[in-house]
């Protein structure tokens, strides 16, 4: 193709953005003011027709923020279609635009932005394969209804870059960008698989297996198929942290879904005992590594051998007293009580719970506020009480969980669907107890439904590379991004950390810095000093799985980090696994650049 004629492929392309983007706007605009004049009528109506003016003017507001999702970036491919001699233009995004033939990448012809030119097909609705031919394939990277990008390929014309810009997209905060156009055919297979029964994403770090997960969800929410199945008050979105449900609670609207629960299970635990008011979550208790460790291991022994005979009451806590003092030393009882004093519940002692409360009542239940109909036709706000049962769930980091926990959450599950969606990888486990293996909870995964990824979307080669020197087993892809070598530094005292830092943090710009230690009582020093900077954030390790930084300084590394010699030898092993998959997480949180700070060489404290 020569360039006068890309040209004025560039130009018609540009011209038709500019027009939809107005057609788009236009539509925004009437929807809003539609949408007023609803919840006006609304008033003067009687409730049972009120309450039907308020569902349509939902269904109208939803629309129109899909509308403002699909502004910026109005569509990212185009794929000419024959049918029977029959040429049909679509144009895929990540919403619908009706009229403009814009079409969502949830319909069943959007596989076709992932065929060769050709003979090509899809499934439709109704079950039956649509045959026909793949004429042209149009690719597009919009910006701000800015063109970045451009492609297109056709019969007897291989695949020809037509435009591209340098550009770059930085993240805020903690999100990672939309993937939807970038989604290679296996994911988008994986996307669409069958509802029935659990699947399981695994994969390393910066792989896109929760991204994945995501676009599951919106995918069950929104085709045809199976959009009734899956309403929003049946989905149910466990994560680990807030820094997850950050990231999640910005990119399910960006696919349209929005008030889907997305909670931590120690959060969702709180509220089916109907404490959530009185207790609050501690993630581990005690005053330092030794003494949370020896703790959580004689809780997680009582969990083991939890009596049968137990009754739940709402006396919690002396229910778990009489539970754990069985296990106890004195140190541990004064421990205990001194949690109790301050209302503070770990993941062992809601577990506890739960399972308790389970065997008690025989399901769970929540309250929520209702309205019903009385025989004269009025209709009156109630709260009741509900059984708590999900059509789909969706489990962040699996491999964090107590093989318990996963039960409980089993229990919850429409038996009819058995739709759970476990995404994590076993390589990163970063907590003691946790699940081993799928028999310890009852749970098959077919190996169709078994999907393991491996390409690494966010780390650089030298990241992955030292990664790899100290001993993890990583695959270095070869068209991974080349980035800045990994540096240490032999630091002995904090201050000297802090002057390090702030040497780097000064040549960031604006990219994000994670500052993590192994010990959270660590980091008291480094939050003083940078908290007036709203890029860096001061983490544990812990808290830092299921988010990532441009820059990743690990900030208090000495001999006695990984020293566990205190730790009783039938445990010793797991929690030596336990601090290595830590350390991975850790490591791996970071996308640009890497930083190793202490008073000895990492390889040198994970060799002895």
């Amino acid at each position: 193709m020569n360039e006068e004629h890309k040209k004025k492929l560039l130009t018609k392309t540009r011209d038709h953005i500019v027009y939809i983007r107005e057609k788009i706007f236009d539509n925004i605009e009437h929807r809003e003011g539609k949408g007023k004049v609803m919840k006006k009528d609304a008033i003067n109506m009687l409730p049972g027709d009120a309450i039907t003016q308020h569902i349509l003017a939902g269904h109208n507001h939803e629309q129109v923020e899909n509308l403002k999702q699909l502004y910026p970036s109005p569509y990212f491919t185009r794929c000419e279609f024959e049918i029977d001699g029959e040429k049909k233009m679509m144009y895929f995004a990540k919403f619908s635009f009706s009229g403009e033939k814009i079409y969502s990448w949830i319909t069943p012809a959007a596989t076709l932005r992932f065929e060769d030119i050709g003979p090509a097909s899809y499934k439709r609705p109704d079950g039956k394969i649509q045959t026909g031919t793949l004429l042209s394939k149009n690719q597009y990277m919009i910006i701000d209804g800015k063109l970045i990008f451009f492609s297109t390929e056709g019969l007897g014309r291989p695949r020809e870059l037509i435009y591209q810009e340098y550009f770059t997209r930085q993240k805020p905060g903690f999100v990672l960008p939309e993937v939807v156009e970038q989604m290679e055919k296996a994911q988008d297979q994986v996307v669409r698989a069958s509802y029935r029964g659990p699947f399981l994403i695994s994969g390393p770090a910066g792989s896109g297996k929760t991204t994945m997960a995501l676009h599951r969800v919106a995918y069950l929410m929104q085709s045809p198929e199976t959009a009734d199945l899956f309403p929003t008050d049946s989905i149910l979105v466990l994560v680990q942290d807030s820094g997850t449900k950050e990231y999640f609670s910005h990119l399910l609207p960006e696919l349209g879904i929005r008030g889907v629960e997305i909670i931590t299970f120690s959060q969702w635990a709180l509220r089916i005992l109907s404490i959530e008011n009185i207790c609050h979550i501690t993630v581990q208790y005690g005053q330092n590594e030794r003494e949370r460790t020896l703790y959580e291991y004689s809780k997680l022994t009582a969990l083991k051998d939890l009596s049968n005979d137990l009754v739940y009451n709402k006396n919690i806590w002396g229910l778990l007293q009489k539970i754990y003092f069985k296990n106890f030393d004195k140190t541990q009882q004064d421990l205990f009580i001194k949690q109790k004093k301050e209302l503070a519940l770990d993941r062992f002692d809601l577990t506890i719970l739960l399972k308790i409360y389970l065997k008690t009542f025989g399901k769970f239940t929540v309250y929520k506020d209702c309205y019903e109909e009385s025989a004269k036709g009025t209709y009156r706000k109630r709260n009741k009480a509900f059984q708590v049962q999900y059509n789909l769930t969706i489990i962040d980091e699996f491999q964090n969980y107590l093989p318990e926990q996963l039960a409980l959450l089993k229990s919850c599950l429409n038996h009819r669907l058995e739709s759970v969606v476990y995404v994590g990888d076993l390589a990163q486990q970063t907590q003691l107890g946790t699940i081993k293996d799928w028999k310890s909870i009852g749970e098959k995964i077919e190996s169709e439904r078994l999907v393991t990824l491996q390409k690494v979307y966010r780390n650089t080669k030298q990241i992955l590379n030292y990664i790899h020197d100290l001993g993890y087993n990583v695959e270095i892809p070869i068209e991974i991004k080349n980035g800045k070598p990994v540096k240490e530094y032999i630091l002995l005292t904090q201050l000297d950390e802090i002057s390090q830092l702030k040497q780097i943090i000064l040549n960031a710009g604006n990219g994000t810095v994670g500052i993590l230690a192994k010990d959270k009582e660590y980091l008291g020093g480094f939050k003083n000093e940078f908290n007036k900077n709203s890029n860096i954030h001061c983490l544990s390790m812990h808290e830092a799985q299921g988010v990532e930084f441009d820059i990743v300084c690990l900030v208090g590394i000495s001999k006695e980090s990984f020293n566990q010699e205190y730790l009783p030898q039938n445990i010793l092993g797991e929690i030596n696994k336990v601090q290595r998959d830590l350390l991975y997480v850790a490591l791996t949180r970071a996308m640009s650049e890497l930083h190793i700070m202490g008073n000895v060489n990492l390889k040198t404290v994970l060799i002895n």
